[in-house]
């Protein structure tokens, strides 16, 4: 019974793989204009459980937001944080630590209580940090979701499919799933 208990264990682990964690995001917002609109981005951020410190850079309307060692790391609060400031989420970078990982189009990563699947990427082995760019249409402008979304063909990357291509015969009501390609 043990012995049937390892090997299932490991051969989840084999089919969705495994990140150490996310150490640290970028993120664009769009409508800043002032320094008072990017102090209501950075308190919003810095009050997130799992965020250790935010830098907040004004002429990019960006912010680095570096994560607590060990603790799950939730984009969509991330963006819902961003939104209640008033503002939009227009980029989403994700850095990873990578340990010997091959990763192509279509490969699916869990981490936490998150699905990570990969979209046109190439086939390649990672080892080491890799800067993931979240390419789901509350992360991007307008403008930037058509243009990837026309050039994609996975059935779910479209409304309503999303959760069909990553856990087929599982409970999916309480996974986040993100499209994501490598920057």
């Amino acid at each position: 019974m043990k012995t049937k208990i390892f090997f299932i264990i490991a051969l989840l682990s084999l089919c969705f793989g495994s990140f150490a964690q996310i150490k640290k995001a970028t993120l664009q917002a769009s409508g800043l204009t002032c320094a008072m609109c990017a102090k209501s981005v950075y308190t919003n951020l810095s009050a997130l459980s799992f965020v250790d410190n935010v830098d907040t850079d004004l002429n990019a309307s960006s912010f680095v937001i570096n994560f607590k060692e060990g603790q799950h790391v939730d984009p969509e609060a991330i963006r819902k944080k961003v939104e209640d400031a008033g503002f939009l989420v227009s980029q989403l970078h994700l850095e990873f630590d990578a340990d010997n990982h091959k990763i192509e189009h279509d490969t699916h990563i869990k981490v936490g209580n998150s699905f990570y699947h990969f979209v046109n990427v190439k086939p390649k082995e990672y080892n080491g940090p890799i800067t993931l760019h979240v390419i789901d249409k509350e992360f991007l402008t307008t403008k930037d979701h058509k243009k990837i979304a026309g050039g994609s063909n996975l059935d779910c990357y479209k409304p309503g499919n999303i959760t069909k291509c990553v856990v087929p015969n599982h409970e999916v009501h309480s996974l986040n799933i993100y499209h994501v390609t490598i920057k």
